[in-house]
């Protein structure tokens, strides 16, 4: 039911225009220079125009039996549902009405609470973890070689991947990779690198997919590589 080539295809298209808009404005910075959590706004606002709906930082849909609170509780970096403005169903959420209710006048219709009709089961959603990683990267505003660039891209998708396949409620989902690097074949060839690493860990994805664009060069990268890595049940 998702079209994962669809999905890599209108984050880099909008990641583009962004790109293009800097270019225009003789901006200092580029993409790169964006914290991880500050692309999440602008991998949301990539599925506006699209029939599909794009949610930020939603809770997974799983806990353990002692039920984490709010704060507590992971989250996930972007959900994307069948339709635009759809809403997605927190089962978590259901269950704290009924311990509410419980003991009360009102435990008999909170033991009845269903989805909403036009509800998103969040095992119909698509589930993205987003790690950026770049071989030229800033610190203090300063950019220069990241020194931690094997290890973040490794390690990063990996503990993605994991969180995603362990939830028994998430049965689509794919960790992003939004890699910046100095050549064209290196974001593509890196990233087949650490699916590899995960195949080799027996972890549960597909291949990776790929959209690659040039970014002005303001650090020393000159392409960012989007690799879609999906969890495969």
């Amino acid at each position: 039911m998702w079209n994962i080539s669809e999905i890599i295809l209108l984050v880099s298209r909008h990641l583009q225009s962004v790109e293009t808009r800097f270019r225009t404005q003789n901006a200092y910075q580029g993409l790169d220079s964006f914290a991880e959590i500050q692309l999440h706004p602008l991998l949301c606002q990539a599925f506006a125009d699209s029939q599909l709906g794009a949610i930020r930082e939603v809770g997974y849909p799983s806990s353990p039996k002692a039920r984490p609170n709010e704060t507590q509780r992971q989250r996930c970096d972007l959900v994307l549902t069948p339709n635009a403005n759809q809403p997605l169903f927190d089962p978590i959420d259901e269950q704290r009405e009924r311990d509410r209710a419980r003991g009360t006048l009102f435990e008999s219709c909170a033991d009845q609470h269903e989805p909403n009709p036009g509800d998103a089961l969040p095992q119909d959603a698509f589930w993205i973890e987003v790690k950026s990683v770049g071989q030229f990267n800033y610190v203090d505003g300063v950019p220069g070689p990241n020194p931690k660039y094997t290890s973040e891209l490794l390690a990063g998708p990996r503990a993605d991947v994991v969180k995603l396949a362990s939830d028994p409620l998430i049965h689509h989902g794919a960790s992003l990779i939004v890699l910046f690097a100095e050549e064209e074949s290196t974001g593509p060839h890196d990233i087949s690198a650490s699916a590899s690493a995960m195949l080799d860990h027996d972890l549960p994805i597909s291949l990776p997919i790929f959209e690659s664009f040039e970014i002005t060069n303001h650090a020393g990268n000159a392409w960012c590589t989007l690799g879609l890595i999906p969890i495969r049940l």
